[in-house]
């Protein structure tokens, strides 16, 4: 093959690689299945699916969206947990409103809230009202097994510092398990770490965009605090944290060696 038939194939290899990273890496959720070792979660969730997504950034109720509660359906969960960024400014609140609706029907939902959403704050409150899904707001629940409890709390933006930990805990017994919301994974190292057996985070994205040999194309300290905590599981502090990739999009809308995720927990001794 001449350099010139080598180059023309190149070139016409370069749109479908594009397509191939569109159409794979950004809109096509990956299911990953996370182990975190917790004694207390896994008695609590014997027999149970917990799943985790976060970081939607839903405009309209496409296709993209659709994959994401088929996907959903598929695992049969338990229970659903959303960790904020719901929305963006130009978001159709009933295509919304749609979303939570089919994503209720598959497992009762818990959520928290996300830098981007208070653009719209008060549009969101209605939205989840009229699903009746909570939004904790700096504030905790409680979910029940049985006699066993656990309590789900939930803050409110750490990143752009909403966020109150000793609020949201003010009623909930000293010592007692719980889980934390918390859209930046950087609130790791900001909480008191009693009781807490899990913190469920997302915000980076997973990098969104990662390049090989150099990582996150975008950095942000203010992010990343003293470690990246850019996707996966991670120990701070006797706290175990799980920073998710997310589903959307932000800024660009692409994605690259980051897919979107829909989250598995599963729990070990």
């Amino acid at each position: 093959m001449t350099v010139r038939a080598s180059n023309i194939l190149l070139l016409g290899l370069i749109p479908v690689l594009l397509a191939l990273a569109y159409f794979v890496e950004t809109v096509s959720p990956e299911v990953t299945i996370n182990r975190i070792q917790s004694p207390r979660l896994e008695s609590f969730f014997s027999g149970r699916t917990v799943v985790h997504l976060t970081d939607q950034h839903l405009v309209k109720l496409d296709w993209h969206n659709r994959m994401t509660l088929s996907e959903v359906g598929k695992i049969e969960p338990d229970l659903i947990i959303m960790t904020g960024d719901y929305i963006e400014e130009n978001s159709d609140f009933d295509d919304l409103e749609e979303y939570l609706r089919q994503l209720k029907a598959i497992a009762p939902v818990i959520a928290s809230l996300g830098n981007n959403d208070y653009c719209c704050v008060d549009q969101l409150d209605e939205a989840f009202a009229n699903t009746g899904i909570p939004l904790l707001k700096n504030r905790a629940a409680i979910i029940e097994n049985g006699y066993d409890s656990l309590y789900i709390i939930g803050l409110e933006d750490n990143f752009l510092w909403y966020d109150d930990y000793f609020e949201a805990t003010r009623a909930v017994p000293s010592g007692a398990s719980r889980i934390v919301m918390g859209h930046a994974p950087a609130i790791v190292e900001k909480i008191d770490p009693e009781g807490v057996e899990l913190i469920l985070s997302g915000h980076l994205h997973g990098g969104q965009i990662l390049l090989p040999f150099y990582g996150p194309l975008a950095r942000n300290r203010v992010c990343y605090v003293s470690r990246s905590y850019t996707a996966g599981i991670y120990q701070f502090n006797g706290m175990t944290l799980f920073s998710n990739r997310g589903l959307g999009t932000s800024l660009l809308p692409f994605r690259f060696l980051a897919r979107p995720e829909i989250a598995v927990l599963e729990f070990t001794e």
